[in-house]
């Protein structure tokens, strides 16, 4: 499948800020079953991003805004090309038991961060019996078909700093949630996997998406398998990936701080399109209007009234 991906988030103060210093990752990567053909980047105001790739090979973009502003918008818009994938998670034939730790694995087996070790995992864990699995594949097929009866798709309930019991609590939350409530069982058991930051394309889709989370387990005979738990879904073409690593808070989307006396408020919009040909025959329209900067605050907002920095609102993967 050929898709084109925009992804718009829009940061609104509600007084002028001083300076914004942000990193965001919305760049698919290459990889086996996904090629990236096309990427472009949109900064308002205006500013130079930087791009390096962490520890795991994900792409990230660093820019910073020094001048007065109100808002701070970014938009990316790429084309990616996906394929099936060819291993189904829920017949992985790896004996659970002979699953070891391995200098590659080993940090996908930590708890920590939003993935919480605790009773109430534990407690859904024996609900689901899952030591009772033998196999790999079986425990995600008792994942399918399980989780879902535990813990309800809701939005609102938790927020983008959740932890996995925060979700366990609430009997509730979004795909965030469901990935590090995964990411816990399996831990539990002694299973590398990791978190994935991508997007999902929804046919006939009733409102704009934002991105997605799923998670990849680790099978010593075929490698990563990505499994989606919100869905209890395998993932194929309509998967896009675009980082991976222990938890949300390594590959979130968006995270900065941002210096100025004034609230913040984020917007999200992510569209996925299906195309038929990779050609573009016209230029294509401008990411971002521009933004305006004032070398001083247009609303009289005196230097010695800027508090310390703030952290800039995350977007929470729904």
């Amino acid at each position: 499948m050929l898709l084109e991906i925009t992804h718009h988030l829009q940061f609104q103060y509600s007084a002028f800020v001083r300076e914004s210093h942000m990193e965001i990752r919305v760049e698919p990567r290459t990889q086996s079953g996904q090629t990236l053909h096309d990427f472009e980047l949109g900064i308002g105001p205006h500013a130079q991003p930087s791009r390096h790739e962490d520890w795991l090979g994900n792409a990230m973009h660093w820019f910073s805004v020094t001048d007065y502003h109100d808002r701070v918008e970014v938009a990316c818009r790429c084309l990616v090309e996906t394929s099936d994938s060819p291993v189904d998670p829920l017949t992985l034939p790896d004996v659970c038991e002979v699953i070891h730790p391995t200098l590659m694995t080993w940090d996908f087996l930590q708890f920590g961060g939003p993935v919480v070790q605790s009773a109430m995992l534990q407690q859904l864990s024996d609900k689901m019996s899952l030591g009772e699995c033998l196999t790999l594949g079986s425990v995600i097929d008792r994942l399918a078909n399980s989780l879902g009866t535990h813990i309800a798709y809701q939005s609102k309930v938790t927020d983008a700093f959740s932890t996995s019991d925060d979700a366990l609590r609430a009997g509730a939350g979004v795909c965030q949630d469901f990935a590090h409530i995964t990411l816990g069982l399996l831990r539990l058991h002694g299973i590398p996997c990791r978190y994935v930051n991508g997007y999902l394309h929804v046919e006939n889709a009733t409102k704009p998406s934002e991105s997605h989370a799923w998670i990849e387990v680790w099978s010593p005979t075929l490698g990563w398998v990505g499994f989606d738990p919100t869905h209890s879904s395998i993932i194929g073409q309509r998967y896009v990936i675009v980082a991976y690593g222990r938890d949300y808070s390594d590959v979130p989307p968006n995270r900065g701080i941002f210096r100025g006396a004034a609230e913040e408020v984020l917007s999200v919009q992510v569209i996925t399109t299906p195309v038929q040909r990779r050609e573009r025959h016209h230029a294509a329209s401008p990411l971002i209007m521009e933004v305006p900067v004032f070398a001083e605050a247009p609303d009289g907002q005196a230097g010695h009234e800027l508090r310390s920095d703030e952290a800039a609102t995350q977007m929470q993967q729904q």
